[in-house]
């Protein structure tokens, strides 16, 4: 069973909405794959921070201590 996957955005720019016009045409892509490249890009790079975080966890928790608790003020 296929859901449905359209949304609407306002982009609230209409200059953004040119540029994203012209970068479709200029690289022979519809608007949609540009769209779905972005938000694949960021939900990408999302991911790899929180993974970056998560693997740093161990190296920083040696600071989670009293002693170091005035550093989390600053």
């Amino acid at each position: 069973m296929e859901t449905n996957t359209r949304i609407t955005i306002d982009l609230q720019d209409s200059n953004l909405l040119m540029a994203l016009k012209w970068m479709a045409t200029h690289e022979h892509k519809a608007i949609r794959e540009i769209v779905v490249e972005a938000i694949e890009g960021y939900l990408s790079h999302k991911r790899e921070n929180q993974a970056l975080m998560k693997l740093a966890e161990p190296v920083f928790s040696e600071w989670d201590n009293l002693k170091d608790s005035d550093y989390d003020k600053l």
